[in-house]
This record gives structure tokens, C-alpha cells and sequence, in this order.
């Protein structure tokens, strides 16, 4: 009798086990991820913890999760492969967000000078689309030996929530070199290309406007009677994360 007992408690487990199997818990994130495992921890209104399939482990806050489900693994399975040809995840997420960019300027009107740029800036993404941040630039004006180095504030409007959104972006700043002092103005518009989570290669084409009030002798030697004030057009590349 208690070997049929401890038999059937063995089956019972089993089978138990075994439907377990069947499903996986999915977690919805606000930011639109979504992740699928098991939940080995949760501390209620506080934070939950998922360890995925290939033994990955992910902890979220409450306030960062939209809905916990349960699904087959089958139905799982499914929707991960299709998600494979689309992750919504690539879009831009709330917080931090960093941009490193280089570029190349040709000069137009009165000043026709070609400029190398390398640009960083750093801020905060309100939401999926708008960016608010500051930064630093370095132009190598490549027919003279000076340099630009204006700070700036920097405005970014990204008008899709995809991993491939056209953007608009915008710096006001001021370069106080000994080269070139004065109002920096560069507005840009592009593509972001979602890669990961976090990181997507930007690129884009630009102009840029920066006034020099400075007494430079290179710029005193071809501008004597007028400010000796740049502008351009020119194309970018950058990595942001």
C-alpha cells in the first residue's frame, strides 16, 4: 500500500511538473519588451526578477512592467521567432542616452573653409521621443590651422517609436577658442538605426553656423572688412547608447 502511494504521488508530481513545463511566464515592459522565463523572485509593488531559457537574468522594477502572463511554450516559441524580423525594444528607451558623432563640413558663402567635426553630448530621454541633453564639439578646420570647440545644449525629436526613425535634432552653443569665439547654431536631420537595446547608429545630414568675433590672424588676413563667420553643410555619423 505505501509503495502504491508513494507511486502515485510520483506520477501526480510528475504530470505537475511536466504541465509546468508546458508554460512560460511573460513579463510586458512599458517600454514595449518583452521577456519570456521564469519568475524565480518577485517582491510584491517592489521589483520582480525573470531568468530566461538560456539561463539569463533580468530584474525590473514594478513601475517598469505593463503585465505578467503565462502562455504554452509553444505559443512562446512562436512568438519569439517572430520577433525575430521585428524588436520593438530597438526603439529609443526612457533615461540616459548618450551620442558620439563625427562628421565632415564644406564650407559655403563668404568663408569657404572645410571642417572635420567630432561632437558628444549627453542628457535624458523624456520619452520615445524627445531628448533634452549638452555637449561638446571639436572643429579642425582643414584650411588653417585653428579650432572650434563650442559647448552646446542640445534638442533631439525622434518621430517613430521603431528601430528605424527619421530624427530631428538641434544645437545652440558658443565656442570660446582663442581661433574662434562666438554663437554656434547646428541644426541636423537623419535616420536612427536601432541595433540593440540601448545603442543605434545614427546618420544624417547637417548645417552649421558659428559666428568668430575672435581677432585671429588667419581669419583677420581673409575677412578685414567683415566677421570672419562660418557656415556649412555637411553629413554626420554617429553611435548612441
Amino acid at each position: 500500500m505505501k509503495k502504491l502511494a508513494l507511486l502515485l504521488i510520483l506520477l501526480v508530481g510528475g504530470f505537475a511538473y511536466s504541465f509546468a513545463q508546458q508554460f512560460t511566464e511573460v513579463v510586458y515592459l512599458k517600454n514595449g519588451s518583452i521577456i519570456k522565463g521564469v519568475i524565480i523572485e518577485e517582491v510584491p509593488n517592489v521589483s520582480l526578477k525573470i531568468q530566461t531559457r538560456d539561463g539569463n537574468l533580468f530584474v525590473f522594477k514594478i513601475d517598469e512592467v505593463a503585465k505578467i502572463t503565462k502562455e504554452s511554450s509553444s505559443m512562446a516559441h512562436r512568438r519569439i521567432n517572430q520577433k525575430c524580423f521585428y524588436d520593438k525594444s530597438k526603439g529609443v528607451v526612457k533615461g540616459y542616452r548618450g551620442f558620439v558623432e563625427t562628421g565632415y563640413i564644406a564650407g559655403i558663402g563668404d568663408m569657404e573653409d572645410n571642417v572635420f567635426e567630432i561632437s558628444t553630448s549627453h542628457g535624458y530621454q523624456i520619452n520615445s521621443h524627445v531628448f533634452v541633453g549638452a555637449g561638446m564639439a571639436l572643429f579642425g578646420y582643414l584650411d588653417a590651422d585653428v579650432v572650434a570647440v563650442p559647448l552646446f545644449v542640445n534638442f533631439r525629436a525622434d518621430f517613430l517609436d521603431k528601430r528605424f526613425s527619421p530624427f530631428l535634432d538641434f544645437k545652440l552653443g558658443y565656442s570660446a577658442t582663442d581661433d574662434v569665439e562666438g554663437a554656434y547654431v547646428a541644426p541636423s536631420f537623419g535616420c536612427r538605426i536601432g541595433l540593440k537595446r540601448n545603442m543605434a547608429l545614427n546618420v544624417g545630414v547637417n548645417y552649421t553656423y558659428q559666428v568668430n568675433n575672435s581677432h585671429s590672424d588667419y581669419f583677420s588676413y581673409y575677412h578685414t572688412d567683415v566677421n570672419a563667420d562660418f557656415s556649412g553643410v555637411g553629413f554626420k555619423i554617429g553611435l548612441e547608447f
